[in-house]
């Protein structure tokens, strides 16, 4: 069939993203940088209308047709027009996200905004949008319905905190792992008590650093880079080498690091400083002095009832003994360093003490190793071909048993520590009179005791902790 219409001649593609100028808000697109930027780095556009210079935050998901992973792009606030599935933007190579490198940035990219966006600037984005591609401003365009609730959806996770936290860390529900999100605090914190020993120990910080080594490391795998992007250059024996600049950056990053982890802790401590005064105010406000049985009684039937709840709870027996160790542990250091010459019998538990960490310690490194020995023999008959499917699950089942051991040994380390440092805080205050101090350790030593003697339903006394009860049965005696 003939044609009018000369020959026309053609040019290769060139990918183009589509944005809108900040200052005359004019709608314009710009090449792909070669090479391809790393996700969330920030690019200098000039606008072809004003020529101001505006800031763009680049995403893999905004290259119509690319994306992280061959998809398109989905509509957002920088005028692409070609919808994708959020969830198909995950970055890959990542199995958890960070709040400064998203696992992906699908809802981001709907909305138009940085990962760094503020809440307002969200609301902005969406109010945006919203009015633009309502569906009854777009009678004509099959896609409004559709595009408008992506819209929404984003809107409603990122404005959230507390969604927006968890959509950062494992994307959006649909592209997260069959079961839903795998948070390790979550775990942690089913796992180990649950939420009626939160007052009591606080929230499991072991849980958040497995996390965030999880994080760094996959940053690391990414392509063989670093956290920074850039790519790590290493030695013969596969040491990272680095320049001094490199060198300062790292170690001003530890030392962030380790302010922002004392601040956690600092703050934990003081919340269980509150609960635990608050709970011991029960016997010390009421008992005349350290004799008063009738108000002693009363406490320590308060503290058995209290006993039989927390045992319930997942780890409950093994979480109660190790609390009430360190209870008893911590009051009986201060009656006697306050009650026996020269402090004498204080320092003996004070060395007592040093010796259960101590013992504690080589007991969690030793079901690490343990652990690591299982993992090691399955690699091993797998690498071999001769590991059966009975054998494979026997050893695994052997795993699982012993990474959950090593799990609460390193969780009864960090939750003793704490509480230490939590029975220092409330048997030393400086502000109440010895007496009350005095009335403060006995109402501690009448819990721990009470922790300490719970057993499991139907089995044999755990072996992690036997207290001496001379103290508790002499005070019976008394009250007999």
């Amino acid at each position: 069939m003939n044609s009018s219409y000369p020959v026309l001649q053609s040019r290769p593609i060139v990918l183009h993203i589509t944005s809108s100028c900040s200052q005359c808000h004019s709608q314009l697109e710009f090449p792909v940088p070669a090479p391809t930027p790393r996700p969330a780095t920030l690019l200098q556009v000039r606008c072809f209308k004003c020529q101001s210079t505006i800031s763009h935050t680049f995403y893999p998901t905004q290259i119509p047709g690319g994306g992280a992973n061959g998809n398109t792009s989905s509509s957002s606030a920088n005028g692409s027009n070609t919808r994708s599935s959020p969830s198909q933007a995950a970055r890959k190579g990542r199995k958890i996200g960070t709040q400064d490198r998203p696992l992906e940035t699908g809802y981001y990219d709907i909305l138009g905004c940085s990962v760094d966006a503020t809440t307002e600037e969200i609301k902005k984005a969406y109010r945006r949008l919203a009015i633009k591609h309502h569906p009854d401003k777009n009678p004509d365009d099959p896609l409004a319905e559709e595009r408008f609730k992506d819209i929404a959806i984003a809107y409603q996770t990122l404005s959230d905190p507390a969604l927006r936290k968890k959509y950062n860390e494992f994307g959006p529900k649909e592209s997260a792992p069959e079961g839903g999100y795998v948070d390790p605090e979550e775990v942690f914190g089913a796992i180990f008590g649950g939420e009626r020993f939160l007052p009591i120990i606080g929230q499991i910080s072991l849980a958040r650093d497995m996390k965030a080594a999880l994080q760094e490391a996959e940053d690391a795998e990414l392509e063989g880079d670093d956290a920074d992007g850039k790519k790590v250059i290493r030695d013969a024996k596969g040491r990272e080498i680095l320049s001094e600049e490199e060198k300062a950056k790292k170690e001003e990053k530890r030392k962030k690091t380790a302010a922002e982890k004392a601040a956690v802790r600092a703050e934990r401590v003081q919340k269980l400083v509150d609960n635990l005064e608050r709970k011991l105010g029960i016997f010390t406000e009421s008992a005349t002095g350290p004799d008063d049985m009738d108000v002693l009684n009363s406490w320590k039937t308060i503290c058995e009832l209290e006993t039989e709840e927390l045992k319930r709870e997942s780890y409950g027996v093994e979480l109660l003994q190790a609390i009430g160790f360190v209870y008893v542990s911590k009051a009986k250091h201060y009656l006697a360093t306050n009650q026996t010459f020269l402090g004498v019998g204080g320092w003996l538990h004070n060395v007592q003490g040093k010796y259960h960490v101590f013992s504690e310690t080589i007991s969690t490194v030793r079901s690490a190793i343990e652990l690591k020995a299982v993992f090691d023999q399955i690699q091993a008959a797998e690498k071999a071909g001769n590991l059966s499917p009975d054998e494979k699950k026997r050893l695994e089942e052997s795993a699982a048993e012993k990474g959950l051991q090593a799990l609460f040994k390193g969780t009864k380390l960090e939750v003793e520590s704490v509480l230490r440092e939590t029975c220092d805080c409330v048997l030393e205050d400086p502000q109440i009179p010895p007496s009350k101090a005095h009335l403060r350790a006995v109402a501690l030593q009448t819990l721990g005791e009470a922790y300490c003697s719970v057993k499991k339903d139907s089995e044999e006394e755990s072996e992690y902790v036997r207290v001496d009860t001379k103290y508790s049965r002499e005070r019976d005696q008394r009250a007999r």
